[in-house]
């Protein structure tokens, strides 16, 4: 019996990401995956390996030595991001070397530890790699994205990095957790079905909750101003339905740049006096405004990164009970079904698009079911606590 219950035993580094508990879709994925793998019965330490918050405000919660349950630490000793070009690198620097000794450290506690990763650089993986052979940990890494297919700006140094993260990175790992069936096909080349799994997106199904009434009916968009393709099909989209009430409102953050274009198409939009910016919302609000809407609006175009990703969104709109609005594509596809669990255009198209927003006007008492259908297909595939229980059985065995 004691060997049993010392087998069952699993400590978690969750390292790759500094910033925790501040941060977006990563950081929130990291938050929800470790609150599911405790609540799971797993030991869970979250490993900054620098500050990222600007130095000079204290904020208190940096200090603790958790957040919502979860443990964490700064490797680097500061949870602050110093101006000073030379504090910084070396701090990084300090960071990744502590890092080596804490994960020492757990590995030292009773029962298996696992380095779980999460990153966006290939050079970080190499290094996470290393510290695997040496400390004989095995290196599980969460993959979210296609990086290559990622169309920003970017360096000949991000660019040969994205490449290899792409096409080394599961070839490295002892077991790779995917997002998308597309990441998940791509790691099954260089890795047996069995050391890969899907975790889509994942949510805590009990924060939302509202005791808001929406003033007027209203479509919602979340998403970075940066998506401005997105964002301005939506508006063309919207702008196909003269003469209906419901307002169009969106939640954009973004560069400043980012945002004035944003305010431009908007100002110059027919529709303009039905057009709600929001920007920097705090969690609640933002969920105030999920619950509150009419639909939740998230087309994904036909691109690979789109086709790889899986939205950390879709999984917070099922928790909010109201109809999701996307395309056929990717994930979205694999998950829903148009007409029951969600609104699917058939193609990336704004007139498509715009059809399915007039059901959703036209229709009330339909869309509101596929809100509520939408939950339940949430709950059985996203809730962070039974994909914890799920995840913490892969990373023991």
């Amino acid at each position: 019996m004691g060997a049993e219950f010392k087998n069952d035993k699993l400590n978690v580094c969750f390292v790759g990401t500094s910033g925790f508990p501040f941060g977006l879709a990563q950081v929130e994925r990291q938050k929800l995956i470790s609150k599911g793998l405790l609540q799971a019965g797993a030991s869970v330490l979250i490993i900054n390996r620098y500050g990222q918050q600007p130095e000079g405000i204290r904020i208190d919660l940096l200090h603790e030595p958790s957040f919502e349950g979860i443990p964490f630490v700064y490797a680097s000793g500061n949870p602050y991001r110093p101006a000073s070009f030379w504090r910084r690198n070396w701090g990084k620097l300090k960071g990744m070397f502590n890092e080596f000794f804490l994960v020492r450290k757990e590995k030292r506690k009773e029962g298996k530890t696992v380095l779980l990763v999460s990153t966006l650089e290939f050079y970080n993986i190499v290094f996470y790699k290393m510290v695997s052979v040496l400390l004989r940990v095995p290196m599980v890494i969460d993959n979210v994205e296609f990086f290559s297919a990622m169309n920003i700006p970017k360096s000949k140094f991000v660019k040969w990095d994205n490449h290899w993260y792409d096409h080394l990175a599961s070839k490295l790992a002892d077991k790779v957790v995917v997002i998308s069936h597309f990441l998940k096909d791509m790691a099954a080349r260089q890795k047996k079905a069995e050391a890969i799994i899907q975790i889509p997106s994942i949510v805590e199904f009990e924060k939302f909750q509202t005791k808001e009434v929406a003033k007027e009916p209203f479509f919602l968009y979340c998403g970075h101003a940066g998506y401005f393709e997105v964002i301005a099909f939506i508006l063309n989209a919207y702008e196909r339905l003269p003469g209906y009430p419901y307002a169009l409102y969106l939640v954009s953050n973004g560069a400043a740049w980012e945002m004035d274009r944003l305010k431009k198409r908007i100002s110059e939009s027919p529709r303009a006096d039905s057009i709600k910016l929001f920007s920097r919302l705090p969690m609640q609000e933002l969920i105030d405004l999920y619950m509150t809407s009419k639909a939740l609006l998230i087309p994904l175009r036909p691109t690979p990164q789109d086709q790889a990703r899986f939205p950390h969104k879709i999984g917070e709109y099922t928790a909010a009970r109201k109809p999701i609005l996307s395309t056929k594509i990717g994930e979205v596809d694999k998950f829903f079904k148009d007409g029951d669990t969600a609104l699917l255009a058939d193609l990336y198209d704004e007139t498509a698009f715009a059809e399915k927003m007039k059901l959703v006007m036209e229709q009330p008492e339909l869309a509101e079911q596929i809100g509520l259908n939408g939950y339940n297909l949430g709950l059985q595939h996203f809730d962070h606590k039974a994909l914890g229980r799920k995840l913490k059985t892969f990373l023991s065995e």
